[in-house]
Protein backbone atom coordinates (compact mmCIF):
# COMPACT_ATOMS: atom_id res chain seq x y z
CA UNK A 1 0.00 0.00 0.00
CA UNK A 2 1.32 3.43 -0.90
CA UNK A 3 0.87 6.35 1.51
CA UNK A 4 0.36 9.73 -0.12
CA UNK A 5 0.33 11.74 3.10
CA UNK A 6 1.56 11.51 6.64
CA UNK A 7 -2.07 11.61 7.75
CA UNK A 8 -2.62 8.50 5.66
CA UNK A 9 -0.09 6.62 7.74
CA UNK A 10 -1.66 7.95 10.92
CA UNK A 11 -5.11 6.90 9.77
CA UNK A 12 -3.87 3.42 8.96
CA UNK A 13 -2.29 3.07 12.39
CA UNK A 14 -5.51 4.17 14.04
CA UNK A 15 -7.66 1.89 11.90
CA UNK A 16 -5.53 -1.14 12.70
CA UNK A 17 -5.51 -0.37 16.40
CA UNK A 18 -1.75 0.16 16.52
CA UNK A 19 -0.42 2.93 18.77
CA UNK A 20 1.42 5.79 17.15
CA UNK A 21 4.36 5.06 19.43
CA UNK A 22 4.94 1.49 18.36
CA UNK A 23 7.67 -1.04 17.69
CA UNK A 24 7.70 0.05 14.04
CA UNK A 25 8.67 3.51 12.86
CA UNK A 26 9.79 5.72 10.00
CA UNK A 27 12.28 8.58 9.72
CA UNK A 28 10.12 11.41 8.36
CA UNK A 29 11.74 14.71 9.36
CA UNK A 30 15.01 16.27 8.24
CA UNK A 31 16.61 18.57 10.82
CA UNK A 32 19.15 21.19 9.74
CA UNK A 33 21.18 23.02 12.38
CA UNK A 34 18.43 22.31 14.90
CA UNK A 35 15.56 23.42 12.66
CA UNK A 36 12.95 20.74 12.02
CA UNK A 37 11.32 20.52 8.62
CA UNK A 38 7.90 19.06 7.89
CA UNK A 39 7.28 15.34 7.56
CA UNK A 40 8.58 14.14 4.19
CA UNK A 41 9.25 17.69 3.00
CA UNK A 42 12.85 16.78 2.16
CA UNK A 43 12.69 13.03 2.73
CA UNK A 44 11.37 10.76 0.00
CA UNK A 45 8.13 9.03 0.87
CA UNK A 46 7.93 5.29 0.33
CA UNK A 47 5.18 2.68 0.22
CA UNK A 48 6.68 0.62 3.05
CA UNK A 49 5.37 3.12 5.58
CA UNK A 50 6.51 2.30 9.09
CA UNK A 51 7.11 -1.40 8.24
CA UNK A 52 10.67 -2.76 8.31
CA UNK A 53 12.63 -4.30 5.47
CA UNK A 54 13.89 -7.73 6.54
CA UNK A 55 17.41 -9.05 6.02
CA UNK A 56 16.27 -11.34 3.23
CA UNK A 57 15.19 -8.30 1.19
CA UNK A 58 18.37 -6.20 1.35
CA UNK A 59 19.85 -7.38 -1.95
CA UNK A 60 17.31 -5.54 -4.11
CA UNK A 61 17.35 -1.95 -5.38
CA UNK A 62 14.61 -0.97 -2.91
CA UNK A 63 17.27 -1.17 -0.20
CA UNK A 64 18.64 2.19 -1.37
CA UNK A 65 15.85 4.56 -0.33
CA UNK A 66 12.97 2.13 0.33
CA UNK A 67 10.12 0.79 -1.74
CA UNK A 68 8.63 3.09 -4.41
CA UNK A 69 10.62 6.07 -3.09
CA UNK A 70 11.79 7.04 -6.58
CA UNK A 71 8.18 7.86 -7.46
CA UNK A 72 8.25 10.57 -4.78
CA UNK A 73 11.65 12.01 -5.69
CA UNK A 74 10.30 14.70 -8.00
CA UNK A 75 7.89 16.09 -5.42
CA UNK A 76 10.44 16.03 -2.59
CA UNK A 77 12.33 19.22 -1.82
CA UNK A 78 16.10 19.69 -1.94
CA UNK A 79 17.52 21.41 1.15
CA UNK A 80 20.51 23.68 0.47
CA UNK A 81 23.25 23.45 3.10
CA UNK A 82 26.90 24.36 3.54
CA UNK A 83 29.70 22.03 4.61
CA UNK A 84 29.84 21.85 8.39
CA UNK A 85 26.06 22.06 8.77
CA UNK A 86 24.47 19.63 11.20
CA UNK A 87 21.92 17.30 9.63
CA UNK A 88 19.56 15.15 11.63
CA UNK A 89 16.67 12.75 11.17
CA UNK A 90 13.65 12.33 13.43
CA UNK A 91 11.08 9.56 13.69
CA UNK A 92 7.41 10.27 12.99
CA UNK A 93 4.58 10.30 15.54
CA UNK A 94 6.80 10.62 18.62
CA UNK A 95 8.21 7.11 18.18
CA UNK A 96 11.58 6.11 19.60
CA UNK A 97 14.10 3.45 18.65
CA UNK A 98 13.01 0.90 21.25
CA UNK A 99 14.70 -1.94 19.39
CA UNK A 100 18.35 -2.95 19.95
CA UNK A 101 20.75 -2.26 17.11
CA UNK A 102 23.08 0.18 15.35
CA UNK A 103 22.30 3.30 13.33
CA UNK A 104 24.27 4.51 10.31
CA UNK A 105 24.04 7.36 7.81
CA UNK A 106 25.36 7.31 4.24
CA UNK A 107 25.63 9.90 1.47
CA UNK A 108 25.70 9.47 -2.31
CA UNK A 109 26.47 12.26 -4.78
CA UNK A 110 24.03 12.56 -7.65
CA UNK A 111 25.53 12.95 -11.14
CA UNK A 112 23.14 15.87 -11.68
CA UNK A 113 19.64 16.53 -10.37
CA UNK A 114 19.11 14.49 -7.20
CA UNK A 115 15.38 14.35 -7.97
CA UNK A 116 16.27 12.11 -10.90
CA UNK A 117 18.87 10.05 -9.06
CA UNK A 118 18.10 6.46 -8.08
CA UNK A 119 21.07 5.95 -5.76
CA UNK A 120 22.86 3.50 -8.06
CA UNK A 121 26.18 5.32 -7.67
CA UNK A 122 28.74 5.20 -4.87
CA UNK A 123 27.84 5.64 -1.20
CA UNK A 124 30.06 6.63 1.72
CA UNK A 125 29.34 6.49 5.43
CA UNK A 126 29.29 9.76 7.40
CA UNK A 127 27.93 8.65 10.78
CA UNK A 128 27.47 5.56 12.91
CA UNK A 129 26.18 4.72 16.36
CA UNK A 130 26.90 1.34 17.90
CA UNK A 131 27.44 0.53 21.56
CA UNK A 132 27.89 3.17 24.24
CA UNK A 133 28.84 0.78 27.04
CA UNK A 134 31.61 -1.77 27.52
CA UNK A 135 30.06 -5.22 27.15
CA UNK A 136 33.31 -7.20 27.22
CA UNK A 137 32.67 -8.52 30.72
CA UNK A 138 28.94 -8.25 31.39
CA UNK A 139 27.51 -9.14 27.98
CA UNK A 140 25.15 -7.17 25.74
CA UNK A 141 21.91 -5.62 26.99
CA UNK A 142 19.37 -3.57 25.02
CA UNK A 143 20.23 -0.33 26.81
CA UNK A 144 23.89 -0.60 25.75
CA UNK A 145 23.00 0.62 22.27
CA UNK A 146 23.61 4.34 21.74
CA UNK A 147 20.28 4.66 19.93
CA UNK A 148 18.16 3.03 22.63
CA UNK A 149 14.89 4.96 23.16
CA UNK A 150 16.08 7.94 21.09
CA UNK A 151 14.00 9.56 18.36
CA UNK A 152 16.76 11.37 16.45
CA UNK A 153 20.23 10.97 15.00
CA UNK A 154 22.47 13.72 13.66
CA UNK A 155 25.91 14.38 12.18
CA UNK A 156 27.93 17.24 10.71
CA UNK A 157 28.63 17.34 6.99
CA UNK A 158 32.43 17.10 6.64
CA UNK A 159 33.97 20.49 5.92
CA UNK A 160 35.52 19.46 2.61
CA UNK A 161 32.53 17.60 1.18
CA UNK A 162 32.46 18.30 -2.59
CA UNK A 163 29.70 20.61 -3.74
CA UNK A 164 26.69 19.06 -5.42
CA UNK A 165 23.38 17.35 -4.79
CA UNK A 166 23.22 14.27 -2.58
CA UNK A 167 21.01 11.57 -1.20
CA UNK A 168 21.46 11.20 2.56
CA UNK A 169 20.33 7.79 3.77
CA UNK A 170 19.65 7.04 7.45
CA UNK A 171 19.18 3.46 8.63
CA UNK A 172 18.47 1.81 11.96
CA UNK A 173 19.11 -1.95 12.14
CA UNK A 174 17.18 -3.64 14.98
CA UNK A 175 18.74 -7.01 15.77
CA UNK A 176 16.11 -8.56 18.03
CA UNK A 177 15.23 -10.99 15.23
CA UNK A 178 18.74 -11.35 13.87
CA UNK A 179 19.14 -14.83 15.36
CA UNK A 180 16.49 -16.12 12.93
CA UNK A 181 17.91 -14.28 9.91
CA UNK A 182 15.27 -11.55 10.16
CA UNK A 183 17.15 -8.46 11.26
CA UNK A 184 15.02 -5.39 10.53
CA UNK A 185 16.01 -2.26 8.59
CA UNK A 186 14.28 1.12 8.89
CA UNK A 187 15.62 3.63 6.39
CA UNK A 188 14.74 6.67 4.29
CA UNK A 189 16.62 9.14 2.08
CA UNK A 190 16.76 12.93 2.24
CA UNK A 191 17.64 15.17 -0.71
CA UNK A 192 20.17 17.94 -0.13
CA UNK A 193 22.45 20.29 -2.04
CA UNK A 194 25.88 21.01 -0.57
CA UNK A 195 27.44 24.36 -1.42
CA UNK A 196 30.99 25.61 -1.00
CA UNK A 197 34.12 24.44 -2.79
CA UNK A 198 35.08 21.31 -0.88
CA UNK A 199 37.79 19.19 -2.47
CA UNK A 200 37.63 16.10 -0.27
CA UNK A 201 37.55 12.59 -1.68
CA UNK A 202 34.94 10.54 0.20
CA UNK A 203 36.13 7.00 0.83
CA UNK A 204 35.78 4.11 1.13
CA UNK A 205 32.74 3.84 -1.11
CA UNK A 206 30.22 1.03 -1.41
CA UNK A 207 27.22 0.12 -3.49
CA UNK A 208 23.69 -0.24 -2.16
CA UNK A 209 22.56 -2.96 -2.43
CA UNK A 210 25.74 -4.92 -1.82
CA UNK A 211 27.04 -3.20 1.29
CA UNK A 212 25.64 -6.00 3.49
CA UNK A 213 24.58 -9.60 3.03
CA UNK A 214 21.84 -11.32 5.06
CA UNK A 215 24.32 -13.86 6.39
CA UNK A 216 26.87 -11.31 7.64
CA UNK A 217 27.75 -12.01 11.28
CA UNK A 218 26.76 -8.51 12.38
CA UNK A 219 23.38 -8.81 10.61
CA UNK A 220 22.55 -12.44 11.44
CA UNK A 221 23.46 -11.68 15.06
CA UNK A 222 22.07 -13.27 18.20
CA UNK A 223 21.65 -10.70 20.97
CA UNK A 224 20.11 -13.26 23.34
CA UNK A 225 23.34 -15.14 24.11
CA UNK A 226 24.74 -12.00 25.80
CA UNK A 227 27.61 -11.50 23.34
CA UNK A 228 30.66 -9.56 24.51
CA UNK A 229 31.51 -7.75 21.26
CA UNK A 230 29.89 -6.30 18.17
CA UNK A 231 31.44 -4.95 14.96
CA UNK A 232 29.45 -2.40 13.00
CA UNK A 233 28.53 -3.40 9.45
CA UNK A 234 29.68 -1.53 6.37
CA UNK A 235 32.68 0.71 5.69
CA UNK A 236 34.46 3.12 8.00
CA UNK A 237 33.14 6.65 8.48
CA UNK A 238 34.48 9.34 6.18
CA UNK A 239 35.21 12.48 8.20
CA UNK A 240 36.85 14.50 5.45
CA UNK A 241 40.09 14.43 3.51
CA UNK A 242 41.12 11.54 1.31
CA UNK A 243 40.56 8.61 3.68
CA UNK A 244 38.02 7.29 6.15
CA UNK A 245 38.39 8.09 9.81
CA UNK A 246 38.10 5.82 12.79
CA UNK A 247 36.24 6.30 16.03
CA UNK A 248 35.89 9.60 17.81
CA UNK A 249 39.21 10.49 19.45
CA UNK A 250 39.36 10.79 23.19
CA UNK A 251 36.66 8.22 23.90
CA UNK A 252 37.74 5.54 26.41
CA UNK A 253 36.68 2.64 24.22
CA UNK A 254 38.05 -0.84 24.94
CA UNK A 255 38.80 -2.86 21.79
CA UNK A 256 36.22 -5.48 22.76
CA UNK A 257 33.34 -3.31 21.59
CA UNK A 258 32.61 -0.38 19.33
CA UNK A 259 31.19 2.86 20.68
CA UNK A 260 30.99 4.20 17.14
CA UNK A 261 29.11 7.38 17.98
CA UNK A 262 31.13 9.14 15.31
CA UNK A 263 30.28 11.75 12.76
Amino acid sequence: MKFSTTMGVSALLTATGLPLVSGHYVFSKLIVDGKKTNDFEYIRRNSNGYEPTLAGEILGDDFRCNKDSMAAAGSTGVYKVQPGAELGFELAFGATMKHPGPLQIYMSKAPGDVKQYDGSGDWFKVHQEGLCNDISQKGLEDTDWCTWDKNQASFKIPADTPAGQYLVRVEHIPLHRGFSGNAEFYFTCAQIEVGGNGAGKPSPTVKIPGVYKPEDENISYNIYVHPTSYTLPGPKVWKGGAAAGGEKKGSPIPPAYTCACSA
